[in-house]
């Protein structure tokens, strides 16, 4: 039989969510989180009953999905402009009912995470996604999300995988 990669579950080896609780005091945050380049959540911030803000593990898993194509798609172009992705100031989602800004948020995993073929563990991308609604300013919340990217560097790090066995290989 073949082993399964997973990630750890939330809180279990990487708790970082207090890197991104601060942005619900931003006025107009409604959710923020911080995902790994293969669309994985690292951290986010979860709804409470009482405040109505933050994100539902099913939504933060949706919009790690989303903001993780976004950072591959700006790269995509970037490199055919001759940048690259890691050049992304800011990536911004506008819906009459929200915005979702993205930025890159840093780079590097353990050595040992299980990647695919040629990925170097120190190149592994990780990006930051805040949405928030209409009426936030998006100048403060694309200066309060650089300010994080800048302070957090040292605490990201995507969690190596465990693997699971008696899975198929890949599924």
């Amino acid at each position: 039989m073949t082993e399964k990669t997973t990630a750890p579950q939330q809180g279990e080896s990487l708790d970082l969510e207090w890197l991104v609780n601060g942005l619900l005091d931003v006025p107009g945050v409604t959710g923020a989180l911080i995902a790994a380049q293969d669309g994985l959540t690292v951290a986010y911030t979860r709804r409470t009953e009482y405040s109505g803000k933050g994100l539902t593990d099913e939504t933060a898993q949706r919009i790690a999905s989303v903001i993780s194509g976004l950072y591959a798609l700006t790269n995509g172009v970037a490199n055919l402009a001759g940048g690259s992705g890691r050049d992304l100031e800011l990536g911004l989602l506008k819906h009459k009912d929200w915005s979702l800004f993205v930025v890159s948020a840093g780079t590097g995993v353990p050595a040992g995470t299980p990647l695919p073929l040629r990925h170097d563990p120190s190149t592994v991308e990780c990006t930051l996604g805040v949405i928030v609604t209409p009426q936030a300013d998006e100048g403060v919340i694309g200066f309060e999300m650089k300010q994080l990217v800048r302070s957090m560097d040292r605490h990201l790090r995507t969690s190596t995988r465990r693997r699971e066995s008696g899975t198929a290989d890949g599924q």
